[in-house]
Order: structure tokens, then sequence, then C-alpha cells
């Protein structure tokens, strides 16, 4: 489908809200993660965590019932992002779409947002700007500068982490994470005596393991994005004997959950910074764990939350709107909405509709047998910092 002109696009949305109004109790949302190839675990838990909140709430927001429309962007492929979104607006007359776990994807759709005027509601894209190209975009879930800020300035803090190295995946989001960390443990004087951008797609990690053993660092801040990636890149660090070595591997999600039976006892050790983990000892969170569990037979990762709270906002904005399509008020009614959520209490900012949370420090350690992510510090009601040092 070819991306329509200003002209032809608002004729469509026309039709698409005319058709849509056969149905008048009925709002259309639309999600488009990856459901096929490599990053396929997104839309699958997104789907999950968003049934179970629909089901919660029995697919009503006041006299309305909300209908789910998902989309599949393949991965990292912006064109098709774009085209499934338009899709959704054009031909299923949604009022809000939401999704996205890459940030070439989500940046791909902004004009197309900012024509149509019809809100997004991001559930991850690590970038820090993202959300200052168009009004419409709220994010819901953290940026890279808000994990890799806050790691730094504890690892400075800590006061035996002196010269570090910087491992990143070369795309944007990789790049915001070193210049976080650096930004965090520089302002405590930490020193990064080396920084290693990594092909996007690299599956072999050995050379640059023996880099890092080459540059006699005390840690390694690492970010590589959820998937086989992580995955491969932690088994290279573990099995190349750079955690017995000393170099302490400092990340975010690469210690995923899911992946830590995988990982195996080389994970022991390893140390992240995130806003959240299963085991988070808070009331809303144990009920959210046991209903998906209940549900679905495994525990939920961050996906599933950013994915819970992202369609919690969307039925915010749907509510009000009584189900039209009005963007500009949409997002006015979440800036500042703040809620409970499994991760803690969080809000939308106002100014920049970045999230507010907390953001934790987590160390692999075995606990009653398991492997588990294991709080060992907090920084609460974090703002996103990219617009704090950046903008």
């Amino acid at each position: 489908m070819k991306s329509l002109s200003p002209i032809a696009l608002a004729f469509a949305l026309a039709v698409g809200s005319l058709a849509g109004a056969a149905r008048a109790d009925e709002v259309g949302v639309g999600i488009a993660p990856s459901f096929s190839g490599p990053f396929s675990i997104w839309g699958k838990e997104y789907k999950e965590a968003i049934d179970l909140y629909l089901d919660q709430i029995h697919h009503q927001v006041g006299t309305h019932t909300i209908k789910m429309y998902y989309g599949d962007d393949g991965g990292m492929n912006p064109a098709r992002a774009k085209q499934v979104i338009q899709e959704m607006i054009v031909r299923d007359g949604v009022a809000v779409v939401g999704g996205s776990e890459l940030t070439p994807n989500t940046l791909a759709v902004a004009d197309l947002i900012n024509e149509a005027k019809i809100p997004f509601v991001i559930f991850n894209t690590g970038t820090g700007f993202v959300t200052d190209k168009s009004p419409y975009f709220v994010r819901v879930g953290q940026t890279n500068w808000s994990t890799y800020y806050a790691l730094g300035v504890w690892a400075a803090n800590e006061g035996h982490y002196k010269k570090c190295v910087g491992v990143a995946a070369n795309y944007a989001p990789g790049v915001d994470s070193i210049d976080a960390a650096k930004r965090g443990f520089t302002s405590g004087g930490g020193q990064i005596v080396d920084t290693i951008m990594t092909p996007l797609e690299t599956e072999d990690f050995s050379a640059y393991v023996e880099r890092i053993r080459n540059d006699h660092p005390d840690c390694t801040f690492v970010f590589m994005p959820l998937g086989p990636q992580s995955a491969a890149f932690v088994k290279a660090y573990t099995d190349g004997g750079l955690m017995k070595a000393g170099i302490q591997f400092l990340g975010q999600s690469e210690t995923y959950e899911p992946d830590l039976p995988a990982l195996g006892d080389a994970a022991l050790g390893i140390i992240t910074s995130f806003p959240y983990g299963p085991n988070l000892d808070n009331p809303t969170n144990r009920a959210f764990v046991a209903a998906f569990k209940g549900r679905y037979g495994t525990e939920p990762s961050d996906i599933g939350v950013i994915a819970y709270n992202g369609i919690g906002v969307i039925a915010k904005m749907i509510e009000a709107t009584d189900g039209k399509r009005d963007a500009d008020k949409a997002v006015a009614a979440v800036k500042g909405f703040a809620w409970d959520s499994p991760q803690g209490p969080v809000s939308i900012d106002p100014q920049t509709r970045e999230i507010t949370q907390n953001i934790y420090i987590r160390k692999v350690v075995k606990e009653d047998g398991e492997l588990v992510n294991k709080v060992i510090y907090t920084f609460t009601a974090q703002k996103e910092p990219w617009h704090q040092f950046k903008r």
C-alpha cells in the first residue's frame, strides 16, 4: 500500500470514520509490533497482556466496546511498520494506535501520525528524542537514557568501578545507552576507556569479548536489543571468562527473565538497570503476575508490563474522548495521568509525554534453586533524563 497524499489521506480518513459509525458503541484500537521474525516475542507478549487487561475491564470503556486490530511489522522494517499503521487508520478506522518495539519503525510513522492526527501510545523504543517527533506520541516504556544514566550513577557511587568499557549495538538506542552510561558514570569520577559499537545483526561476539579483555576494565556497560542478539552476547561474555576475570557486566534487559534458565549459572552476578521484574514486591505486581501466570502458565516480563501500561493509557484516552477521534483531547487527558503499575507508581510527565517511574538496579542471584534478578538499589520517581540533558 503506497503512502497517501494529504488530500487523499484526509478523504480516506473521513470514509473510515463513516464506516466505523455503523457501530457507534465500538472503538477501534490498532497495535503494530512484531509477530514474526527475530522480535516475535514482543508481539506475542504484548497481545497476552492486552488480552488480560481487556478481560479485566470486560472490553468496555464507558459505553464503548474496544475492538482490537493487530498488524505484524515483521521486525526491523520501517516501510512495513508504516504500511500496517496506515491500513489501521484508513481501512479499520481506529481511534488510537500503539505498540512498536524498535526505534526505526516508530520514527517511520511519525509523519503519518502527525498528518492523520491520531494518538500513538509507544510501548517500547529506547531512543530519547522519539517523543519530540510528534505531539501525538506518548511513551509508556523506558528510554535507554532512563536505565543507563541511573546505572552509570550507581556504578560510580559504588566506588570500586573506575575504568569501564561501553559496548552496544550500533543504532540509535545503542548510541543513547553509551552516552547515558558515560554521563552518569563520569559525573561520579568514572572513566569510559573504550567504546565498541557492534553491527545490529551480529551473531559472533568473540572478537569483541577479546577486545574488552585487552582493555583491562573494571566493568562493561552493555546494550543489546532484547532477543537472540542479547542472549548471544551474554553467552559470549560469560563463556569468555570476563565475569570470572572480575570485569563486571552492567546492562539493561540482557538478563530478561525468560532467558535466565537458558543462560544458567553463568549469569550469576550480572547487574542490570530496569524498571520492572516479576519478583517486585508490591500488591499490584503480585496480582498481575498471578493473573498472567494463571492464564498463560508463565511469568510476565517487562514486555507484558509495558503493554499492560499502554492499553491502560489507551483506555484513558478513549474515556476522555468518548471514543471519538480527537488526538489533542486524548493526549491532553493523559498528561499528568498517574496510576499504580505492576512496576510501582508511575505517571506521564505533562511536558515530555514520557513515563516517570522507579528504576531498579538488579543482580542475578539464585533463590530457592531458581535464578532471579534481585533488586539491590532503587532510584525512585525518575523522570526521563534525555529531555533534561539534551534539550
